[in-house]
């Protein structure tokens, strides 16, 4: 099958590519990408059977390849390799042309020179056969549709497949489009591998999830039966502007010591959580008197309102 459609014929470039530069990780992946989209590519098959390192594996996909070509003469030639057999008719098959154009002056001299290209032709057939079948050159079996140079470098986000990209994650090598961009000081990574780079930084358990619950809500509701007692003047309004944030802040410095430091993705969520429902459960009275109608009680709930937002907020800054 020659592969067709913008997507595959990028990812077979972009194998060919990784594995030229020594990235077989990549090329692999590549590889298998394309298989799951088109697994009747032979193509694709054998790249990955070059860049499989498991003999059962190997086999496997030369095997696929003969399954739907039985006469590609680079399978054949790889499962003889593989199974450490001579392949000199597979040789001659796929190159019988142009030895005798080559060596037909020198034969009637020496007959050493005879044999000197029988030994280097194995290796001559492999590449050849490969280079025939990638999609660069498909313009070769169908020359109305020829190749540009711009469609020959043309990616496409790995995630949205219909958004042409130049740009690819420095760690996993695939192309991403802006909107999956994370910028580093060291170029582009995809939304995958900062997540993967990141849990290496979390080492919090369960239990400190807990644990900073349970701190971080005795702290918080402490604090915020003192905010809704000290009443709503216009005095308090710019004391609490100033005060919030340090009281979230100790609530957040002294929950992380209780943890012993530990890190969590969402410890900081839980911490803020808990400072503002330290805070609503003592305005909860406030709440009742407004609902049945005393909607001048709703301006007792402005201090504890602020400072909810401004304690909240320093104590996830300080969680991070």
């Amino acid at each position: 099958m020659t592969i067709s459609g913008p997507r595959l014929r990028t990812l077979i470039r972009q194998a060919e590519r990784a594995k030229e530069a020594g990235k077989l990780a990549a090329a692999e992946q590549s590889y298998r990408e394309i298989l799951d989209e088109a697994p009747d590519s032979t193509e694709a098959w054998l790249g990955l059977a070059e860049l499989l390192t498991d003999p059962q594996e190997k086999e496997q996909a030369y095997e696929q390849v003969l399954g739907l070509d039985a006469q590609n003469q680079a399978a054949i030639a790889g499962l003889a390799q593989l199974h450490g057999e001579v392949i000199p008719e597979a040789a001659k098959e796929a190159k019988p042309e142009p030895m005798p154009k080559a060596v037909a002056p020198q034969t009637v001299e020496t007959p050493q020179t005879v044999e000197t290209p029988q030994t280097v032709e194995p290796q001559i057939v492999a590449k050849p056969e490969k280079k025939v079948k990638t999609a660069v050159t498909t313009p070769a079996s169908n020359p109305q549709t020829p190749v540009t140079k711009d469609e020959e470098f043309e990616l496409f986000c790995y995630r949205h497949p219909d958004r042409s990209t130049a740009l690819r994650c420095y760690s996993c090598n695939r192309p991403i489009c802006s909107s999956c961009t994370n910028k580093t000081p060291v170029g582009y990574i995809c939304g995958e591998c900062k997540h993967a780079a990141e849990e290496k930084f979390f080492s919090a358990s369960k239990l400190d999830y807990v644990i900073a619950g349970i701190v971080s809500f005795i702290l918080s509701l402490i604090a915020g039966a003192i905010v809704v007692r000290v009443g709503s003047g216009f005095f308090m309004i710019l004391i609490i502007f100033f005060v919030g944030g340090a009281v979230g802040g100790f609530i957040g410095k002294m929950t992380q010591r209780v943890i012993g430091g530990r890190r969590g993705r969402y410890i900081p969520h839980v911490v803020a959580s808990m400072v503002i429902l330290g805070v609503v459960i003592p305005a909860l009275p406030y709440l009742l008197v407004a609902l049945v109608g005393g909607f001048g009680s709703l301006f007792g709930l402005l201090v504890p309102g602020i400072y909810a937002f401004i304690a909240s907020s320093s104590a996830f800054y300080w969680m991070r």
